[in-house]
């Protein structure tokens, strides 16, 4: 009996001496969890105190069309004229959930029948709510649910440097919702409009651009419209390499006067400059028609 007692107390002992021992390894486990819990504690603290100059994620031309594909529009403008019917296409983006589409002016301006097709097929007529022909931009409106309105977010145009990559959507030669990807060719050009006006801080792209894609987002890396595709330089009408686009910051100044007026005041001095000629020297009582 005596002995039974004996082992059973050895056991124990043994027993004892393997829970301490493991009693020690969680313990020094503890510690160290403690230790990796600090410092994951202050490397949180650390990241949100620093400032990044730009936290967010830059997006792949497949992710950028799944997020935008929704928002861009086939605009169709039918006019009556003295040679028959005309159908004129081009590109818009939804704005907000009110329904108001940004277009270019030159895209609407016969004032014809405007409807609207969304990527999925959907087809409503629009109404001209505001144009500006002095920046070729305008908006229409249409009246849809909530739900079917996805607005594409402005980006600051001004942040734009030459070669970082831009993706104009829009609808080439009626091709629904295409996406081509480029990079900004320079920034700060000119672009003469119909009536002579000069809209000033044009982007250059090298992204294709070609009849139909006139009124569509060009993007930057982050999904934001950055620009508003409207023209192109070209020997044959086709793309060549070089589109145009209205900076979205003039977008924003303008738009809103559009949606509110259904016009823009732009500022003018009434001054205007032309050359002397003979007669006008004459006029003038100059001795030579210079100046």
């Amino acid at each position: 009996m005596g002995s039974y007692f004996l082992i059973i107390l050895n056991n124990l002992s043994s027993q004892n001496e393997g829970l301490k021992e493991k009693l020690a390894e969680v313990s020094v486990q503890l510690t160290s969890l403690k230790s990796e819990v600090t410092g994951l504690k202050k490397l949180i603290e650390n990241l949100k105190s620093e400032k990044k100059p730009n936290q967010t994620i830059s997006l792949t031309a497949a992710w950028i069309y799944n997020l935008t594909k929704n928002s861009v529009v086939l605009i169709k403008v039918t006019s009556i004229t003295p040679f028959g019917r005309s159908v004129a296409e081009g590109t818009g983006f939804v704005y907000d959930k009110e329904g108001h589409i940004i277009t270019n002016n030159h895209v609407v301006e016969s004032g014809g029948k405007i409807t609207v097709r969304f990527i999925d097929g959907t087809t409503v007529n629009a109404r001209l709510v505001g144009r500006d022909p002095y920046s070729d931009l305008a908006v229409i409106k249409v009246d849809v649910s909530e739900e079917k309105l996805c607005p594409l977010p402005l980006g600051n145009s001004s942040k734009l440097v030459v070669g970082e990559p831009v993706y104009a959507v829009g609808n080439p030669f009626g091709l629904s919702c295409s996406i081509t990807e480029g990079i900004v060719s320079q920034l700060g050009r000119q672009l003469k409009t119909k009536g002579g006006y000069l809209i000033v801080d044009v982007i250059q792209t090298d992204a294709a651009i070609n009849p139909g894609n006139s009124g569509g987002p060009l993007l930057n890396r982050f999904g934001e419209v950055v620009g508003v595709n409207t023209a192109i330089y070209s020997y044959t009408g086709t793309f060549s390499g070089v589109g145009f686009a209205i900076p979205s910051n003039l977008v924003r100044k303008v738009v809103p006067s559009l949606i509110e007026k259904g016009y823009y005041e732009h500022p003018w001095i009434g001054v205007a400059g032309l050359d002397v000629t003979p007669e006008i020297a004459k006029l003038m009582g100059l001795k030579e028609p210079k100046g």
